[in-house]
């Protein structure tokens, strides 16, 4: 069994099915495509040099008389030599194995880098490759007919985070194809176009020499590619990048060709690690297990040639799938296996305007006659004579036709998804067109009035939405959004919000109730907002009428308060007097199914602290107004508002009551 159908999967079956007779030996390679990928080809699918077909090769084509499945692999068992599968319809299987090389490489994460993963392109595979390929097309489009100069620029800029192989080819390919489109447009030219490659180091390809390096970026400098060196992305949003010295690049595109990890079954896998790689022996086997291997980028693997661990690229991968079938049969006829040992034959890397940089046999050689050998070892790859002929004939016509620029793009409103928002970000602007429900889930936000002059209307905290007004009323926003501090944000398109709002009936009632609240909002009634400013905070807290029930109190204890008291809800605090959950009588119901599962478990010990809610919405004494807090009961619809001091121990509460008395007091007063 072999997991992976990648350079290193590929090859280990492929070289299996050579040395195993078929009618004694079944081979089954699982790979979530169908197909194999030449991933150094994604950068020119990701720039319309090249059609995506032409560099995925189908894996029944490549491996004759290997069974090609394309379920998940979701777990290995390696005491019992089994795996665990997933097929389509979510139905788990499992498979024996008697060996079994795992291959399955790792996959993307953009995730170390805060808003990378929401705001950027990855470029992994085939459809990452069109999705990129789409959204240039579609970026040049919009410049085409965007009045505003400075947005236009934005639209045009480009950032590639990392200058390996993968962001070199796809910063050289992007940028060759935006300036042989300027030609077909005629609202900008090619001075508008800007593609950025930002490296953490002081040269690119750190694959190669450095004489190959210096030529690779004063090549791609000269056809207009920006390369900013020794700096790092901290962070990602819609606007652009930020870098850790502070610096921030404008862009409306963001690939980022940096970041992985391992796939979760890999992480679940109880066997020696490497960095999250798979650490193995010198002949590949997994550490305990004669029967289980492990190859390409899930593994450690050292190379004997130079003591080093082996560099994750497709060279080394397809060398050790073929050395590892060959340790396979070694091991199946009980003789010694050998270590992996690999002399490299050399490196190529495409930097777009039909230009490359290669070592190959200790000789170097830079241009057009790089680039051509570049395409040569890939076509020479293609499983069938076939696909080398349609191929090749497509390759050459390309030489001299222009790009495609045709797109075929999905509804942008039909999305949901996360968006990572910088503090001072801007969401959207005043008059902008509502295309997108927001709702956060870290961080904060505040809503603008820039009549005349700016004016902070409101400020919305984790669990709130916004932008819901605009899109039930089909108008422009009437205010400015932006963050107030660096936020995650759940955003769905407009489709979704319309169809959830139509026919989910609670969803709908929530938005009717929020913005109801909104329109009421003290803010907006200018006589009413001086009244309760001259409130004091201090004056409307009430001490509790009871003392605060203590994590540890048996729950019968809550219960007589409840009860003695006749009150609607309890707090809960720890031994400092910290505020850390609340009980409300509505969930007392729960609690008899709670109990009787306890009482199932012979659990006895029930305390407060085993069914107090989470710590319950509350305000500082030093950090809110009164009218902010009034806003705060009346946005969450709650009657019982506790305030704790900085250190959040619990100093008392704000009764509905109270609040309103004091409130009618005052207006008396005006009145009078």
């Amino acid at each position: 069994m072999v997991l992976g159908g990648g350079f290193a999967g590929v090859m280990a079956a492929k070289t299996l099915r050579k040395l195993l007779p078929v009618d004694q030996y079944k081979i089954v390679l699982f790979a979530q495509e169908n197909h194999m990928v030449f991933y150094p080809l994604l950068a020119e699918v990701a720039a319309a040099a090249i059609n995506p077909k032409d560099m995925a090769a189908p894996l029944r084509e490549l491996l004759p008389d290997v069974e090609c499945r394309t379920e998940s692999v979701v777990a290995i068992d390696p005491a019992k030599n089994l795996v665990t599968i997933k097929d389509p319809d979510e139905i788990r299987k499992t498979y024996e194995f008697a060996h079994l090389i795992i291959a399955c490489g790792n996959m993307t994460n953009l995730a170390f880098i805060p808003g990378m993963a929401d705001h950027a392109f990855s470029l992994k595979s085939v459809s990452d490759a069109l999705r990129i390929q789409a959204h240039i097309i579609g970026q040049l489009e919009r410049a085409e007919i965007e009045e505003n100069d400075e947005k236009r620029r934005w639209l045009l800029s480009f950032v590639i985070v990392g200058g390996g192989f993968s962001g070199v080819e796809v910063a050289g390919e992007i940028n060759e194809l935006l300036r042989l489109a300027c030609r077909f447009y005629r609202n900008f030219k090619e001075s508008d176009i800007k593609v950025t490659l930002v490296h953490s180091h002081d040269q690119i390809l750190p694959e190669v020499g450095s004489n190959l390096r210096e030529f690779a970026r004063k090549k791609m400098e000269s056809n207009g590619v920006i390369f900013r060196l020794n700096a790092s992305a901290s962070m990602c949003s819609k606007e652009g990048v930020k870098l850790k010295d502070g610096g921030f690049i404008r862009a409306g595109t963001v690939v980022c060709t940096i970041g992985s990890r391992p796939l979760p079954m890999i992480e679940q896998l109880d066997v020696p690690k490497d960095k999250g790689r798979i650490a193995v022996n010198e002949d590949m086997s997994v550490s305990d297990y004669k029967n289980i291997w492990a190859i390409g980028d899930c593994a450690a693997v050292m190379n004997k040639q130079d003591g080093k661990l082996s560099p994750t690229t497709g060279q080394f991968g397809e060398r050790q799938g073929a050395q590892v079938a060959h340790n396979v049969e070694l091991r199946l006829k009980n003789l010694p296996t050998k270590p992996f040992y690999h002399q490299s034959l050399g490196t190529l890397c495409s930097i777009g305007g039909k230009s490359a940089v290669a070592e190959m046999f200790d000789i170097r050689i830079s241009g057009f006659i790089a680039w051509f050998a570049w395409r040569a070892v890939y076509l020479i790859k293609l499983p069938s004579l076939m696909q080398k002929i349609k191929v090749g004939i497509s390759w050459f016509l390309e030489l001299f036709m222009p790009p495609a620029l045709t797109s075929i793009t999905t509804d942008a409103f039909d999305k949901i998804g996360s968006a990572h928002y910088g503090a001072g970000d801007t969401i959207f602007k005043t008059g902008d067109p509502a295309t997108e429900f927001y709702m956060i889930e870290t961080g904060s936000v505040e809503v603008l009035d820039r009549s005349p002059e700016e004016n902070i209307v409101a400020v919305y905290g984790p669990g709130d939405f916004f932008g819901e007004r605009s899109l039930i009323e089909n108008k422009l926003h009437h205010h400015e959004c932006r963050a107030r501090e660096d936020s995650e944000i759940l955003v769905m398109g407009r489709t979704v919000f319309d169809q959830l709002s139509q026919r989910f009936k609670p969803f709908k009632e929530a938005l009717v109730n929020a913005t109801r609240r909104r329109t009421n909002n003290i803010s907006n009634f200018p006589k009413l907002q001086e009244v309760i400013d001259r409130i004091s905070l201090d004056s409307l807290i009430e001490p509790l009428p009871y003392e605060p029930i203590r994590v540890s109190e048996p729950v019968s204890e809550v219960i007589n308060m409840l009860n003695r008291h006749q009150l609607d809800c309890i707090f809960i605090t720890n031994d400092e007097q910290k505020l850390i959950g609340a009980i409300r009588r509505h969930d007392l119901m729960n609690w008899i199914e709670a109990l009787a599962a306890d009482l199932e478990r012979g659990n006895t010990e029930l305390t407060a602290g085993n069914w107090a809610l989470d710590k319950p919405i509350c305000v500082s004494s030093t950090a809110v107004s009164s009218a902010e807090a009034i806003h705060l009961m009346r946005k969450n619809a709650i009657d019982r508002l506790p305030v704790v001091d900085h250190n959040d121990q619990l100093l008392g509460v704000l009764r509905l009551e109270n609040v309103m008395e004091h409130v009618l007091r005052e207006i008396s007063k005006v009145m009078a």
